[in-house]
């Protein structure tokens, strides 16, 4: 494990992109079911506009565009 935790791409590969990916599906989960309890158009899409948006950069951070265009 501390051969894994040394090397950039293979951290990346093994922990951070399995748990980022993880926690964006959660967002994404929590962002659904708190804009299903709220009455009122524009508070449900402030808050699917929130989740959504921080589960968009998370996703986009984490993927290994390096070795896509080497």
């Amino acid at each position: 494990m501390s051969t894994v935790m040394k090397d950039a791409t293979l951290r990346l590969n093994a922990v951070e992109h399995p748990t980022v990916m993880i926690l964006v599906v959660v967002l994404i989960t929590i962002g659904y079911s708190k804009h299903k309890k709220k009455l009122v158009s524009h508070p449900k899409f402030k808050t699917l506009a929130i989740f959504y948006t921080l589960s968009l950069i998370l996703l986009l951070s984490r993927i290994p565009w390096g070795q896509w265009f080497n």
